[in-house]
This record gives structure tokens, sequence and C-alpha cells, in this order.
């Protein structure tokens, strides 16, 4: 296992610079993952740590090592890739121990190394199958074992999932958890999904047109975004997000929201009176049935054990959402009033965008 540590890292195709002087340290064992939208350069950053792209400017060090001139296979690191890249004419076993073989590593070494991948993964009934007679959650495990025989320092992910059904998604994230569990490799991991993020990761980085908007542990992350990108992006249902004024109203302080309804705001805000904010609420807090934010009902989407309500207040462009128990009845076109508890109103500065 080993320590990874990016200094002051650029990356630019030509006049374009995809990656903005990134700084971060990923500790001895950890699970990190990258988040961000398409094109942010969290997988141009994955392809730096693995040495498959050139390091414009800035540092890598994988444990002792700066690696900026080290080959992929000089840096001790293994790579799961979204494509499977099995090779077709190979058995499981062979294509577990390719590498091995590669390396002149002794063939009773190779099975044993290959041997005990399998049992982490659930692959011992499998190993003499070819990958045509795998499912798409076999071939991924069988990438994955491949990559574990190899005995890496690091393990790199770039979106293993993806081409997985939602069901089997669930399942391998498991499979992926427990994994890192047994091994404790230093693993960086890189996906869209924050949902993914959130449930594997020991920290997130949230990345955003190749700058790094914030690192941190998933729930805090989720309970305290630093500003309004990763308040948006990290939470699913995502943040409802309203424009208002910060103002007094004898003791309470509000956020006076454009369409006209009132927030109240915690008491430590009373000395941004005036000032132009963006406040969130997460839909989970968005509570029905009484208070003094009034709107209608536009739309229901039952889940299962929740219901999605969306309610518009006749003056903002997107409406609300809300998530309630699968109990609560509510209609369409129905009036309703609702409010969000002081202590879960996320304030932003407009301007900023930055958490206050």
């Amino acid at each position: 296992m080993a320590n990874i540590s990016l200094k002051n890292v650029k990356k630019s195709f030509g006049s374009v610079e995809v990656i903005h002087d990134v700084s971060l340290d990923v500790r001895d064992g950890e699970f990190l993952a990258l988040v961000g939208p398409s094109g942010c350069g969290k997988s141009t950053l994955l392809r730096m740590l693995a040495g498959l792209e050139e390091v414009t400017a800035g540092e890598i060090q994988i444990g002792a090592k700066t690696v900026n001139d080290l080959s992929p296979r000089e840096r001790n690191i293994a790579m799961v890739f979204q494509s499977y890249a099995l090779y077709p004419h190979m058995t499981v076993r062979q294509n577990m121990s390719f590498n091995l073989r590669l390396s002149g590593t002794p063939k009773a070494q190779q099975n044993e190394r290959v041997d005990e991948a399998a049992r982490m993964l659930g692959l011992e009934n499998l190993l003499d199958r070819k990958p045509a007679n795998l499912s798409g959650g076999q071939r991924q495990r069988v990438a994955m074992g491949r990559a574990v025989v190899r005995n890496p320092e690091v393990f790199l992910f770039d979106e293993p999932l993806s081409n997985l059904d939602a069901k089997l998604r669930v399942q391998m994230r498991a499979e992926i958890k427990a994994l890192h569990q047994k091994v404790r490799t230093t693993s960086v991991y890189v996906t869209h999904d924050q949902i993914e993020a959130m449930t594997l990761a020991d920290r997130i980085v949230v990345l955003n047109g190749g700058i790094i908007e914030q690192v941190g542990r998933p729930l805090d992350l989720y309970r305290e975004p630093a500003n309004l990108f990763v308040a948006g992006f990290i939470g699913s249902p995502a943040m409802n997000f309203i424009d208002a004024e910060i103002a007094k109203k004898g003791e309470t302080v509000v956020g006076h929201c454009v369409d006209g309804n009132d927030i109240v705001l915690p008491a430590s805000y009373a000395d941004k009176a005036g000032l132009d904010v963006t406040l969130g609420f997460r839909p989970e807090d968005f509570a029905l049935g009484d208070g003094s934010f009034a709107g209608s009902v536009t739309m229901i989407e039952p889940t299962g054990a929740q219901t999605l309500v969306s309610v518009s207040t006749g003056k903002t462009a997107q409406p609300f959402l809300a998530v309630v128990d699968a109990a609560s009845e509510y209609a369409v076109d129905q009036t309703i009033q609702a409010h969000v508890p002081p202590e879960k109103v996320h304030v932003f500065d407009r301007k900023s965008g930055r958490r206050l």
C-alpha cells in the first residue's frame, strides 16, 4: 500500500488547460472517489496517476517515489476500466494470471494468487470459463481479480460499473466495498454517480471544470457543502434552491424569497440583513402540511417506500421537491402549506456561491 500526493498538477491539451493546479493527498489505505459532471477532468486526473497521460506541470508521488517520468508498469498500480478488456480466447484463470505470466512469476505462485482472488470475488467455479460464457457482473469481477492478483500499491477504478444495469451496480458496489475492506489497498475511484461515491468512499473529491470544489467525508459534503455547485451535485434528489434577501421581522430572521414566501433562518444570520443570498434546502427537509410557505402540488411520483411531491409557488420557474412517506396522500393542484426547519436551511452568497 502507499499514499498518493499530487502537487500543483496541471494538464493541457494544446492551448486548452483541463486540470488547473490541483493539489491532493490520498492517505495510505484510503478509498477516495473523484466525482463531477462529464468533462470536469476526473478521468484525465486518473489517467495521469496511471501514467497514461503526461503531466503538463506539477508532481505526482506514489509512496516515496515521484512517478512523473515512470511508465504505468513501473508505478506498481492496477487499473480497472469501464470496459472489461478481457481476452475472449482465454479462460478466467488465464485472464487473471496474464500479467503475472508476463512478469515471469512462477506457475505455482500464479495459481496461488489467482485462487486467493477467486475466493475473494466468488469466482472459484468460473475459472475454466471464457468471457463469452459470463454475465456482465461476472466479467467485471474477473477484471477486478486480474488487478488484485498483482498485489499493487494502488488500485485505480475508471467508472467500472457504468456498463451494468441498476441491480448489478448495487451488487457490485457492495463487492467493491467488501474487497477494499479485505485488502485495504489505496484506491482512487472515478464516477459521475454521486450515489456510488457516497456509498463507497472514505472521502470524496468534487471536481468542476478541472478544479477541486471540495474534499471531505461523504456526510460532511452532504451536510455542509462548501458552495452552490457541491450542494446541487451531492444528494439525490438534488437540493432545492431559491434566491432571497435576508431580512429581520421583529426578532425573527428570514429569507424573503423572490416568490414572496419567507423562510425562517437561524438567528446567527441577523447581521447579514440586506444581503442577497441563495437559499438551499433538501427535499427530505421540506416538510409539507403546515407552515408559512404556500404553494400547490404539481406532480406526484411514488417510488415505493417514499413519494416525491413537486410543489409550485406560482412565481418560480422550477417547482420545489419534497420527499414524503408513501402513506401520505396528496393530489395534483392541491393547495398546500410547507416549512423548512431553520437549522436545515443552507445559505449561500448569491454572487460568489460560497456557503455563509
